[in-house]
């Protein structure tokens, strides 16, 4: 299994001071972390009912602080992983949300129900701006919440399970799903009270084939993708 830089397996600082911090690896889960900021300021608004703008300014504010004081101290390495891996988490998180985003509309498109799987868009963005905004305001917001959801969790899962691109492709397939079924397992707890889904069977059909493809599209492009951007860390393992 491949790990950060070799500067990243050692816990302890560089001796030379200004090089920075060579973090160990074990800062992997405080980035994935950072990743989820926006799922946490959700799970404020749910569980505690904190404004949703109020928990998602003050989370991408904490998020923030604590990244760029954790580059200000890291080695010009440690801060070189960092930003290549959470730039490759941002651009496989997006895609696979738009490929989530086509799946729902394709099956949403299949199914006879009137349900509409992109209901909680329009809750996000009424949330964000109000209910008494322009519709096209309400629908930009939510849509904006809704796909950097999906691309911060992109992040969390490059730092949680694909280990720089070295894995193989069966773990990447298996750890990629698990992440999109444990997403879907946060809908399936929350969303049907919270948005009072009365079309329970076709809300959760529908996400959850969406969760999968969304799943294998992170962790099959995110090993292809890390595995040439750290080509030289690169080892298989099963």
């Amino acid at each position: 299994m491949t790990e950060p830089p070799d500067s990243e397996l050692d816990p302890e600082l560089d001796e030379d001071e200004d090089e920075g911090v060579s973090f160990a690896g074990r800062l992997r889960p405080l980035l994935a972390f950072g990743g989820v900021f926006s799922g946490v300021a959700l799970l404020l608004n749910i569980l505690g009912g904190v404004s949703l703008g109020l928990a998602l300014l003050v989370m991408t504010t904490l998020l923030v602080v604590i990244f760029a004081a954790v580059l200000v101290i890291s080695s010009p390495e440690s801060r070189s992983w960092m930003l290549r891996t959470i730039a490759v988490g941002i651009a496989v998180g997006f895609s696979a949300t738009i490929i989530y985003d086509v799946t729902k509309t394709i099956l949403s498109q299949l199914d006879p129900s009137p349900f509409d799987p992109f209901h909680a868009i329009q809750i996000f963005g009424e949330l964000l701006v109000g209910t008494s905004s322009d519709p096209a305001l309400i629908t930009a917001a939510g849509t904006a919440f809704h796909l950097v959801n999906g691309t911060s969790f992109g992040v969390a899962y490059m730092f949680l399970f694909a280990r720089d691109g070295g894995i193989s492709e069966r773990r990447a397939l298996v750890t990629g799903i698990g992440w999109g079924l444990f997403l879907e397992a946060f809908q399936l707890t929350l969303y049907p009270g919270w948005l009072d889904i009365r079309l329970y069977q076709e809300f959760a059909t529908i996400s959850a084939i969406s969760h999968v493809l969304y799943g294998a599209t992170l962790g099959l492009v995110g090993r292809w993708v890390l595995r040439r951007v750290f080509r030289e860390l690169v080892s298989d393992h099963p």
